[in-house]
């Protein structure tokens, strides 16, 4: 059985990680690994779970019928989840009793939804926090009838936010003051505490959700309150990966990346952690474990401050499809204060996020690239904002170009290593692939660069074969069809 030295362990259990009873059980397996006083439970909603409940609360604002069938589907799955997993009849009744008054409450909502007909951020909370409180429901109730002791925690008494509805940031501060407070107890008696993750409480206690990515960052919160040891994310993919496994056909499991290198990689494209969730364990030296649910043995991908040990300066290539490039040029940018402050402003009064930027040395122009979906929106907000400039001609005109896709080259041994652009490069010219545009930070982690979609998996391919990344990696992703529907170790985040 693992021990831990000080703190406890968190372990984080993902959707995919509780899709049905069987997987519940599995997961209660894992957690009865470690100590009970060592270890906090931190669980999302089973899988689809989420996006069914906000699907009902949109068919309610439409004034549609009440979905009957998604709301017995709910119902089933996890009351099949409780039937299978709770043997303890007095269990079970609880966890049933307790079900159908949180689906009692959920109709009485959705039929409220029906007459107002708007769904605000507050009510969207409100709805998606249902599939969280329910699976640690479920979990508390199947640990407990395994023999362990447990206690089901609100996430309100113990997450802090600034109380933004729909994407709340995490008060630290606070955060720590109240699970210390909450959870340190229940660890002192060898209770296992099991805790909704992306939940939180506003300053006037209301519920909200953290948003993208909120219950890893629920666990490497509690993780950073009680001082722990480490933090297991449990997924369905193996770990981080050295490039995308449907495209790079040797694609392996990364060992161990440092945090920044984890962030740049789920920033392009590996949504096997939200980067936001490595900010509360910044400089606190608390490993993230990475781990395979299915493969329990597996030690997956471990993140952490430590710099890898490694020949090789690259150690992931990843790439984000379904890209636009804009650019704004003109001859009357250059020289020109405020330009790019007033082009970036213009984004963000739209609501729009920017993934890839780059100007030329002349100012000549600025280039941008955005979601496709986000293209023409881009194009008139920035149309809105030099609408004078364009009048007189001191900026020519707003270019979008569709059909984008941004490449990311990551590796912290980049930094002062000679030639690295060169064999990035090189690779694709002998590739034959065509560069749009190529952005560097000086940190020098990330090389990034445009090309045309269509190019996008062969350039994968090339520099992966440049960096003989399939023999610095760990093991071999395998069987194949576990990463059917991952990107760079990408499943859903949450």
């Amino acid at each position: 059985m693992p021990r831990t030295r000080g703190g406890p362990q968190v372990h984080k259990f993902g959707g995919a990680s509780l899709a049905d009873a069987g997987a519940v059980r599995h997961a209660v397996q894992i957690v009865s690994r470690f100590p009970a006083g060592e270890t906090v439970v931190v669980v999302s909603a089973m899988a689809g779970v989420t996006d069914r409940l906000l699907e009902l609360a949109r068919r309610a604002v439409r004034g549609e019928p009440m979905d009957e069938a998604s709301l017995a589907a709910l119902r089933r799955q996890h009351a099949e989840a409780i039937r299978l997993t709770a043997r303890n009849a007095e269990t079970r009744r609880a966890l049933v009793a307790a079900l159908d008054e949180s689906l009692d409450e959920l109709r009485a909502l959705l039929a409220g939804l029906r007459v107002v007909h708007e769904l605000t951020a507050r009510t969207s909370d409100h709805v998606a926090a249902r599939g969280e409180r329910l699976s640690a429901l479920l979990m508390a109730g199947a640990l407990a009838d395994a023999g362990r002791k447990v206690r089901l925690v609100d996430a309100l008494k113990v997450i802090a936010t600034d109380g933004t509805f729909g994407n709340a940031a995490p008060d630290f501060a606070a955060t720590d003051r109240r699970a210390r407070a909450v959870l340190a107890p229940l660890l002192a008696k060898g209770i296992v505490p099991v805790v909704p993750g992306f939940i939180g409480a506003s300053k006037q206690a209301e519920l909200v959700t953290l948003g993208r990515g909120g219950s890893d960052l629920t666990a490497t919160l509690l993780a950073r309150a009680l001082g722990a040891t480490a933090v297991h994310l449990w997924k369905d993919v193996p770990g981080f990966l050295t490039s995308d496994p449907r495209v790079v056909a040797d694609a392996r499991v990364i060992p161990q990346l440092h945090s920044r290198e984890a962030a740049e990689l789920a920033y392009y494209g590996a949504k096997v952690l939200h980067p936001r969730s490595l900010i509360p364990i910044k400089r606190r030296s608390i490993p993230v474990y990475v781990r395979p649910f299915a493969d329990p043995q597996a030690t997956g991908t471990e993140v952490s401050e430590r710099r890898p040990r490694t020949r090789s300066p690259v150690r992931a290539v990843s790439g984000i499809s379904g890209q636009a490039l804009v650019t704004v040029t003109g001859n009357g940018m250059i020289g020109v204060p405020g330009i790019a402050a007033r082009t970036f402003e213009a984004m963000h009064q739209a609501g729009l996020s920017v993934t890839f930027i780059t100007q030329s040395s002349s100012e000549h122009s600025i280039t941008f690239g955005v979601p496709v979906r986000d293209a023409d929106a881009a194009r008139v907000a920035l149309e809105r904002e030099f609408h004078d400039e364009i009048a007189r001609q001191d900026i020519d005109r707003v270019e979008v170009r569709r059909g984008m896709a941004t490449v990311a080259v990551v590796g912290l041994g980049m930094a002062g290593a000679r030639g690295v652009a060169a064999r990035v490069f090189g690779a694709l010219a002998h590739a034959g692939i065509n560069i749009i545009a190529i952005a560097q930070g000086s940190s020098e982690l990330n090389i990034s660069f445009v090309i045309e979609e269509s190019d996008a998996a062969e350039a994968q391919r090339a520099v992966h074969e440049a960096f003989q990344l399939a023999k610095i990696g760990g093991g071999a992703v395998n069987p194949p069809e576990r990463v059917a529907v991952v990107l760079l170790g990408f499943g859903q985040v949450g």
